[in-house]
């Protein structure tokens, strides 16, 4: 009698279990999102972004007003050569001028070096400045145009006559792209309509306006 119940019961969770089974569905596989890959020259966007330009112009009008301050102490230090040589040595003149010399020798060392850490940090700062304009405005167009990233990339072309321009090139990353992956121009022509000079100069070539990111057709 146990036994027979025992094969009823069995039955029973069997006939309970089954449909259950039967009605589990297999998990949906998770959309595959495509992936979307940008690349921008980085050294066309400094070379020709008009902001750059212009920073490096006004560094270049700092540093030579401190040049032209240390070739006036090499001025006076070079007649006070000329004249040592007409004093005569052990005078009270001549200890003097000489005096005069190593004050303006030390004077010439101290702003050279001076300018040079100056010029190095003003430097560092306008690539950073520029760096962090063309990185604003890559995350902008990528997100618009839904890139999954963005890379940096040489579009330089090969120079067979040039060794430097061979080499270079057979170490480039990116072997092979399709043109309109590359948005080096689009980036370019957004931070130049973007930017605003303090000083206004006459441009040899004007960028086209086309629009922002969102107006670039893809």
């Amino acid at each position: 009698m146990k036994k027979t119940v025992s094969v009823v019961a069995l039955a029973c969770c069997i006939g309970l279990t089954a449909p259950a089974m039967g009605q589990t569905q297999p998990a949906a596989a998770a959309p595959v999102t495509p992936v979307k890959i940008g690349l921008v020259d980085m050294a066309r966007v400094f070379k020709e972004y008009n902001k750059f330009e212009d920073m490096r112009a006004s560094l270049k009008g700092e540093m030579e007003v401190a040049l032209a301050e240390a070739k006036r102490i090499a001025a006076d230090a070079e007649k006070i050569k000329e004249e040592l040589k007409l004093l005569k040595q052990g005078s009270a003149e001549y200890i003097k001028r000489e005096s005069d010399l190593a004050q303006l020798s030390s004077d010439f060392e101290t702003k050279r070096k001076l300018a040079n850490v100056q010029y190095q940090r003003k430097e560092a700062e306008i690539f950073q400045d520029i760096y962090v304009d063309a990185v604003g405005v890559i995350k902008l167009y990528a997100e618009h145009f839904k890139f999954s990233m963005v890379m940096r990339f040489n579009s330089a072309e090969l120079d067979k006559n040039d060794q430097a321009s061979v080499v270079n090139g057979l170490n480039k990353l990116v072997i092979y792209h399709r043109p309109q992956d590359d948005i080096t121009d689009a980036v370019i022509d957004y931070l130049n309509r973007k930017y605003t000079p303090v000083n206004p100069v006459p441009r040899a070539a004007a960028q086209p306006a086309t629009g922002g990111p969102g107006a670039i057709k893809r």
